[in-house]
């Protein structure tokens, strides 16, 4: 696995580097399809032995065409109502709602992809990735039939790549924004010195505080849901005052009643991160006193709700922690990214998008060679 996570995270680098030598030294790019490449390429070839050939496979084509239809069909307020909507009225799945029409599309090219892996998996020597155990637990009494085989090549391809390239991309947005912290953690990785090496990532503090500083600021995935399954009461750690001035400490749920919550939002909360709840700072955490007491945080990996929490977190969150290291660290090692005139904003699709001129995304980066700064 670590192989080919740094195999992929490479060849990354390797098409950054040529497009700036091609460009004198220096190229604009659009790192949202290119981190995407890459992270496609890792759960392919981690997960069910399969080559997306960094992008050019006419799937890999065909399923960033699909996407590219899903998330900008997904920014108006629209498609943002219907899926509350859907969940009291299940029957508007019908309607020829666009959002709706280029998620179905999208599925079924993941669908169609998903077969043709389980057809190559049958010809395949056993290897050890996540279609041989699912294959394996398909030819057990009572495993897993080939349509929950589909299904969940479908959750991992989806869930596997694009939630990584977005929160990536997004960081090396930050760090074209904030040089300084940059440099700091392009000195850290070159210090380090040679080929990187799983126990040697886990070493550097700062691509470690780096990491947490992205995905509090922009976790991939915005939101989630959860539904209650009983009657019961939730204290509240500080009263909230309701309608009429009354203050309450509690509040009653109802079993059914559907809880959205905000990842977004809760993680850059001022009352609990501070003042600067909303800056990146990377040194949070790792000044005594900067972080805001465990007990007015989440339990979730390091304090944080990006990848949930308790038996129904991200299943994979290790794997995405390892290549977003992996690639971040690979990156800034040999090259340098600088923000451009793009005005970026941030928008809710089916995941947070960056959005330029009104499409979703696109994070127009400079990179450079250090040579040529």
């Amino acid at each position: 696995m670590w192989v080919d996570i740094a195999e992929c995270a490479e060849k990354l680098e390797t098409t950054l580097t040529n497009l700036a030598l091609s460009n004198g030294g220096s190229a604009t790019v659009n790192i949202v399809p290119l981190a995407s490449s890459c992270t496609l390429d890792i759960i392919g070839r981690v997960g069910f032995g399969h080559d997306f050939n960094f992008g050019k496979s006419p799937e890999a084509q065909e399923m960033a065409a699909s996407w590219n239809q899903v998330i900008n069909s997904g920014l108006t307020f629209r498609a943002f109502i219907s899926r509350f909507i859907l969940r009291a009225f299940p029957s508007i799945t019908s309607l020829p709602l666009k959002v709706l029409r280029a998620q179905g599309e999208y599925k079924e090219v993941i669908g169609k992809l998903a077969k043709n892996i389980i057809q190559d998996g049958l010809h395949q020597e056993k290897r050890k990735n996540l279609l041989s155990i699912l294959m394996t637990a398909q030819s057990e009494d009572d495993g897993l039939a080939t349509p929950r085989i589909i299904d969940n090549i479908i959750t991992f391809t989806f869930a596997g790549h694009e939630t990584t390239s977005g929160i990536l991309s997004f960081t090396l947005l930050e760090l074209a924004r904030h040089p300084d912290v940059q440099q700091k953690l392009r000195d850290e990785v070159i210090q380090y010195g040679g080929s990187l090496s799983y126990d040697g990532i886990q070493k550097l503090a700062y691509l470690d505080a780096v990491i947490k500083e992205g995905l509090r600021i922009h976790p991939p995935s915005a939101r989630t849901e959860r539904v209650a399954m009983k009657d019961d009461t939730i204290p509240l750690t500080f009263p909230i005052k309701a309608k009429y001035g009354r203050l309450l400490k509690s509040f009653i749920v109802s079993k059914g009643q559907v809880f959205h919550i905000p990842f977004t939002s809760m993680q850059v909360n001022p009352s609990v991160w501070g003042t600067d709840a909303a800056e990146f700072k990377p040194e949070r955490w790792l000044t005594p006193g900067a972080m805001p007491p465990p007990k007015e945080l989440p339990h979730g990996w390091s304090n944080l709700v990006a990848f949930c929490d308790g038996p129904r977190n991200c299943i994979g969150f290790r794997l995405a922690l390892l290549e977003f290291k992996v690639i971040l660290a690979t990156l800034v090692r040999t090259l340098e990214f600088r923000t451009t005139d793009a005005i970026i904003t941030t928008k809710l699709s089916v995941t947070l998008q960056a959005v330029v001129e009104g499409q979703a995304g696109i994070i127009p980066l400079k990179v450079t060679l250090p040579s040529h700064t």
